[in-house]
């Protein structure tokens, strides 16, 4: 049996996608995703703060799992935190929830997220960070 279990997910018109479609396009990203696992938080628009653990980014979203469920859809703010050049480097992005599965044993929930607005100067960072990654 699976470990994580599909509360949500929907395509980029907000219909219902398969299991198998969602791994599908997983595959076809256009950019490569990095498996990390950095404490950050995520800014609801409710202006609560909750922590989060980033586990996979790219360049134009992250993964993320947290103690709330986001539905598929809404906006939020994500403040990742990862060491870069010896010091902890804070890039702020605006994102729309993509993906929400709920994990095994009810311990939180799996998140997706595209980034919908990131300033230059922190996609810069972002690209710096990424390709310290891949080195």
């Amino acid at each position: 049996m699976s470990e994580e279990l599909k509360t949500e997910n929907s395509g980029p018109k907000g219909e219902s996608v398969s299991p198998e479609k969602a791994e599908s396009s997983a595959q076809q990203r256009r950019d490569p995703r990095f498996k990390v696992n950095w404490p950050s938080r995520a800014l609801l628009p409710d202006k609560r703060i909750l922590g989060v653990r980033v586990r996979d980014v790219s360049v134009g979203g992250v993964g993320f799992d947290c103690t709330e469920s986001l539905s598929v859809g809404s906006s939020v703010n994500i403040e990742l935190t990862p060491w870069f050049g010896g010091k902890k480097c804070v890039i702020r992005v605006k994102c729309v929830v993509t993906y929400n599965m709920l994990l095994a044993g009810n311990a939180g929930f799996s998140h997706g997220v595209r980034f919908t607005d990131v300033q230059s100067g922190q996609l810069d960072d972002l690209k710096m960070v990424l390709k310290s990654l891949a080195n």
